[in-house]
């Protein structure tokens, strides 16, 4: 028996902070002492305790509020605009319906761009806006009756770049750059603990080590599970700085 791997770099910073925190707590039950890691948990404490406070300066920036408000109104006029195109799909005139399906086509190769992180979404939402302008689709947009609401998602698009791009002008962004060194400190001392272990359990035997890796086990596929359901929304690999909640 082994612990299982999990590509803990490309977490979320929330999702890499609650991942260590239970790793913290469970390593604290089984008793560090126990689990002969005791000088390595040392070292590894003060890291995980300089990462809660990076993202709690990133957490409390004054603009944070701003973008959480103005990603809430992307989000919503993304999905109304997909919504009366939608209905609009199930028009008496069929000539309507046929422009709508032609329409949703393209929606639904970008899929729920509310679910991606900030900075993916303001991308995907420009691709997909200058997607809906093109030539071959500027009259079925406007059959559909959503160019309004693409027009407005546009606006509420840019306010929020222009919210992350003031963020990046505080002390914020300095503390994700703190956020990110933090991180990779967490990393590289709790794959020295669990490499550890695992060699441990080859010295010395399973009986000491099983009850601590059978429990972290069902903790790595835990997360595991959310990062690749984010993955399958094309949500990206990387970190993403603040992360406000979409």
């Amino acid at each position: 028996m082994k612990i299982s791997k999990i590509d803990i770099h490309s977490l979320r910073n929330d999702a890499h902070f609650q991942f260590n925190t239970e790793f913290k707590d469970l390593v604290t039950k089984f008793n560090p002492q126990t689990l002969k890691v005791e000088t390595l948990f040392n070292s590894y404490l003060p890291l995980w305790e300089r990462e809660d406070e990076a993202l709690k300066k990133i957490n409390k920036s004054a603009l944070t509020e701003k973008i959480q408000e103005a990603d809430k109104a992307r989000d919503e006029t993304f999905a109304g605009m997909v919504e009366i195109n939608k209905g609009m799909c199930h028009h008496f005139n069929k000539k309507t319906a046929e422009a709508a399906h032609r329409v949703k086509i393209v929606l639904d190769t970008y899929g729920n761009v509310a679910k991606k992180t900030l900075n993916e979404e303001t991308s995907a939402i420009y691709n997909l806006l200058q997607d809906l302008r093109l030539e071959k689709y500027a009259a079925d947009v406007a059959t559909s009756n959503i160019t309004d609401w693409a027009d407005e998602l546009e606006r509420r698009n840019q306010a929020l770049e222009g919210f992350m791009k003031e963020r990046f002008d505080e002390t914020a962004a300095k503390c994700d750059i703190v956020l990110k060194q933090a991180r990779a400190e967490v990393d590289k001392v709790y794959h020295q603990i669990t490499e550890r272990i695992d060699a441990l359990v080859i010295v010395e035997g399973l009986e000491t080590y099983e009850a601590f890796i059978r429990t972290l086990n069902a903790v790595v596929a835990k997360y595991a599970v959310k990062h690749h359901k984010h993955r399958n929304n094309n949500e990206p690999e990387q970190p993403e700085e603040g992360q406000a909640t979409n």
